[in-house]
């Protein structure tokens, strides 16, 4: 650990006991059906990759999944995102606006994927709750975008007005939104269903 790493406020994680970190090395244990068949969670995937294309999460991916598997005590598995330091396009400070994830930069186009999905009957109304969820969490997120903005330490000399505007115009717009569903929905359409 480095000292200077700590010159000003930080956030820390807490420890998730009992996980696994998800790579490639996992997927032939995700192919056995007795393991599969025991996630009690499994739209929070697709939850999780329709946050980071809001978000412009460049960095969850094929070969960077970053996301762990929690095993609880009835051995119920369950995914926890980590690391979002690749949100709103790398962290540009949308000095240049948001744009859209490519096919590249989405967990949708993982062996994990069609996995998880590809024989789910209902995956049509999967979508559409998750669809759904997406416009009513945003919402209430913008709602609290003023306090979210208090939690931001002084210390790292962000100027919060100028941030908090380009937020609003560029994740909170509701032709950004809409982008999202569409590419969500092409996504899911392109690798899982075809």
């Amino acid at each position: 650990m480095q000292p200077n790493y700590f010159n000003k406020e930080c956030f820390g994680s807490l420890y998730i006991k009992d996980s696994m970190e998800v790579d490639l090395s996992l997927i032939p244990l995700f192919k056995e059906k007795s393991f599969i068949n025991k996630f009690s969670n499994k739209e929070d995937f697709l939850k999780i990759a329709l946050f980071d294309i809001w978000l412009a999460n460049e960095d969850r991916r094929h070969n960077n999944f970053n996301l762990l598997v929690k095993f609880d005590e009835n051995n119920i598995k369950f995914f926890y995102a980590i690391d979002h330091v690749d949100i709103l396009n790398t962290s540009s400070a949308l000095r240049y606006g948001i744009t859209a994830l490519t096919e590249e930069e989405t967990i949708i186009n993982t062996e994990l994927a069609k996995i998880l999905f590809s024989r789910i009957r209902g995956l049509p109304l999967i979508i559409e709750s998750l669809v759904e969820k997406m416009y009513l969490c945003t919402i209430d997120c913008r709602n609290k975008i003023d306090e979210i903005f208090t939690l931001i330490p002084d210390s790292w000399l962000i100027d919060k007005e100028d941030y908090k505007e380009k937020i609003i115009t560029n994740i909170f717009s509701d032709t950004w939104k809409k982008s999202c569903e569409n590419n969500f929905r092409s996504f899911i359409q392109s690798f899982i269903v075809n």
